[in-house]
């Protein structure tokens, strides 16, 4: 009698115990990305009334237009005049820290734009420190610094 009921329990718990050997799987939609970009960031840092726009391209150009007509702005305070025609541009290297407020890193221009308005680098940065804080670009919802480069073009 015990013999049929050890061998009853043997049997069923064997039944039973198959489901504990079979090797289980991760589900294959789910996709681990490990791979960061730290060149790139998911949303350009944002000039505040080009946030409402849809299209992340679209929002890019209104902040570099509107960082531009800023800097425009600060630079047709002053009287700015030259001795001979003028066609350049100039590159300004800006900095976006994680609270949104911008500083210059750098600017490159040309020597005939030095020679011709010597103070233009001393305007522009006046001018990139009176500009409102940014939304700061973000990488994977986390807000982060980021640096890029805003031609200005001159002409007269």
């Amino acid at each position: 009698m015990y013999k049929r009921i050890i061998f009853l329990f043997s049997i069923i718990f064997l039944l039973v115990s198959c489901d504990f050997f079979q090797k289980k799987e991760l589900p294959q939609n789910q996709v681990i990305d490990t791979v960061i970009d730290f060149n790139t960031v998911d949303v350009f840092p944002l000039f505040p009334s080009c946030d409402s726009i849809p299209s992340e391209e679209k929002q890019k150009i209104c902040s570099q237009i509107k960082l531009s007509e800023q800097i425009y702005a600060s630079l047709s305070e002053y009287q700015l005049k030259v001795t001979e025609p003028m066609n350049d541009t100039i590159l300004v290297k800006l900095h976006v820290d994680k609270a949104g407020k911008v500083s210059l890193v750098n600017l490159k221009s040309s020597s005939f734009i030095q020679s011709q308005i010597p103070k233009l680098d001393s305007l522009i940065s006046l001018g990139i420190n009176n500009l409102p804080t940014l939304k700061a670009a973000i990488k994977r919802g986390i807000p982060v610094t980021t640096e890029f480069t805003l031609p200005i073009v001159l002409v007269n």
